[in-house]
């Protein structure tokens, strides 16, 4: 039993997640319902100047609850990263921070498919471990920056509507090959491909697990996967034989490119 939870974070089935709810619009509209007049104005100005929305004048005043409640998802959305840069810019970091933590708490109580990131900014959100694998490797690839970059533009891909999933699995076999390169030294025409991972790959895997055949032979079917999953990425990297290329479906894009996270974290320390 979970003790201490609200009795709709326990039992209640959140299924797909959603991208709006009225639930969640209630809920932060109400989070500034102490707001100064002085910080109401500045952000409703905020509002207007960036997203070129209009917050509605009611009789004496801007209502931003009204707005919060009303408005197309896209001016919400900006709204919050706008919010929390005026408390960030105005030196209110604790209110910035509480603004962060408590959109973030309603995005998953109230199954919304958004995430935000450190400086407020607002993202499509695949799930939490999708999520927590990025943010590992991204700590991770500090020292790698050209693997990095290609790394982060994959998940961009994806926080694009729709998603450009194609673009995604681009990029992460790049962020491989990028690696694949500085592992094995590579030279002239280097490509990562099968044949690389076995003639190249391989040895060096060997070498370095010598110690244990067990280990040794385990990678080597670890190896044998990562080629399955270079030829898979094949199928989208290069043109099709139609004239309407196909885009891979998300949740083959979300495999892809977890997978490939996964095979960056462990071939990172041979770098």
């Amino acid at each position: 039993m979970i003790e201490g939870q609200r009795f709709s974070q326990v039992y209640l089935n959140q299924g797909t997640q959603i991208n709006d709810s009225e639930r969640m619009r209630n809920r932060i509209s109400a989070f500034h319902s102490d707001l100064r007049d002085d910080d109401r104005h500045k952000i409703v100005e905020l509002i207007h100047i960036e997203t070129g929305a209009k917050v509605p004048f009611m009789g004496t005043y801007f209502s931003l609850t009204r707005f919060v409640e009303k408005c197309p998802i896209r001016d919400l959305l900006d709204a919050i990263t706008i919010i929390y840069r005026y408390f960030l810019a105005g030196g209110q970091t604790r209110r910035s921070q509480a603004w962060h933590a408590f959109v973030t708490r309603v995005f998953k109580e109230e199954n919304l498919g958004y995430r935000l990131d450190e400086k407020g900014g607002v993202h499509f959100f695949i799930d939490e471990e999708f999520e927590r694998n990025r943010s590992t490797l991204i700590s991770l690839l500090a020292q790698q920056p050209s693997v990095l970059s290609a790394f982060e533009k994959a998940y961009n891909f994806l926080d694009r509507d729709p998603p450009d999933t194609a673009n995604s699995i681009r990029a992460i076999f790049e962020a491989m090959e990028i690696l694949y390169k500085h592992i094995i030294n590579a030279q002239g025409k280097d490509r990562l491909n099968s044949v690389g991972v076995q003639k190249k790959l391989k040895p060096l895997l060997q070498e370095k697990y010598s110690d244990s055949e067990v280990v040794s032979t385990a990678t080597d079917h670890l190896m044998d996967g990562l080629c399955d999953w270079l030829d898979a990425g094949h199928m989208y990297r290069h043109g099709q034989k139609t004239d309407e290329p196909q885009a891979p479906p998300l949740e083959y894009a979300v495999l892809y490119v977890s997978q490939g996270a996964s095979y960056l974290r462990f071939l990172l320390p041979m770098a």
